[in-house]
């Protein structure tokens, strides 16, 4: 097949899927070698849902061998794939690369040398493990945006350690993390501790009213939430009670996934900010990767809101809703 008609015949499966064609090249690039590839770190590698990932190896199993637990090109067709790649050719994920500075460097290695540190995930908490490189690029994308020096900075649960690589870079005026986790919130100090670093932590279950002392008193709130409308409400609504309202340059860092065939799942979300009168400034799909979470492509969105004069939580009080995905 020439590389023309590759190209076509890879544009009319993401039409039928919906698997955007970046994602299906991508799928592809991992395979070109003519390497086994295991299932689930293949839909790490290209950030869809095994689901998604099936769908799409279906259209191309004439250049694939017979379905299994891994995937890999029939042999035949491996220098077909190649050709369809230029030299240059960069997965979807190498556009973040420009936050790989020194900083980067500095808060991966930390959190390499303590990753035995982070607890297993509990999954009636929708927990799930971030990478390590996410974790250490969120706190460099954190600062490229000017969001950690001088600034208070909150974390509504931190199962990923991200405000350890936060408070390795030493320039956060104030780290807060709360979380329902007693085991996180422990493990957090013990290396906050050894490190030498100053982090408050509260146990506190957001269902509840935010404790007293958290309420409009930072600048910048990171969270991971529950991918549930319910938990993207509550969580939502809390980090803007948290939010100092002087600060009119206060925002908010959220993450969300959903498997790129539930496309829909994402505009419920959508319109909680705009409801909560918040401003979406980026969305960086893609950009958190986990171990796991297989069902939305062991990845999430970042999104980052900025807050407005009509910024408001829709949730104030008490929240009796389930907002787990297990509930």
């Amino acid at each position: 097949m020439s590389d023309k008609n590759m190209h076509e015949r890879i544009n009319q499966i993401s039409k039928e899927t919906g698997v955007p064609t970046k994602k299906v090249l991508d799928l592809l690039f991992a395979l070109r070698d003519g390497e086994v590839v295991e299932n689930n770190e293949l839909v790490r590698k290209v950030g869809v849902s095994k689901n998604a990932l099936n769908k799409v190896k279906e259209r191309l199993a004439s250049v694939l061998e017979p379905v299994s637990k891994d995937t890999q090109l029939d042999g035949d067709h491996v220098q077909e794939i190649r050709a369809i790649f230029d030299e240059g050719y960069k997965f979807e994920d190498a556009m973040w690369t420009i936050l790989e500075d020194d900083k980067y460097k500095k808060a991966s290695e930390l959190l390499e040398t303590i990753s035995d540190k982070r607890p297993s995930p509990e999954r009636r908490f929708d927990q799930f493990t971030a990478t390590i490189e996410t974790t250490a690029r969120r706190a460099s994308l954190l600062q490229f945006f000017g969001d950690i020096k001088g600034k208070r900075i909150l974390f509504l649960g931190d199962d990923d350690f991200t405000s350890i690589g936060v408070a390795s870079l030493g320039l956060a005026a104030h780290i807060e993390v709360l979380d329902v986790d007693k085991r996180i919130l422990e493990s957090i100090k013990g290396v906050a501790e050894t490190e030498g670093f100053t982090i408050s932590t509260t146990r506190s279950d957001l269902t509840q009213r935010l404790p007293n002392q958290l309420m409009r008193n930072f600048d910048i709130v990171f969270t991971d939430p529950p991918y549930t409308e319910n938990g993207m409400n509550l969580f939502l609504s809390r980090a803007i009670q948290a939010l100092d309202p002087d600060n009119h340059a206060a925002r908010i860092y959220t993450c969300y996934g959903n498997s790129d065939r539930a496309r829909e799942r994402y505009l419920p979300v959508q319109r909680l900010f705009t409801e909560s009168g918040l401003m979406m400034r980026w969305v960086f799909d893609g950009f958190n990767r986990y171990r796991g979470a297989e069902s939305i492509g062991s990845s999430s969105a970042l999104l980052i809101a900025d807050v407005t004069p009509k910024t408001k939580p829709l949730v104030k009080g008490g929240y009796d809703k389930p907002i787990y995905t297990n509930n």
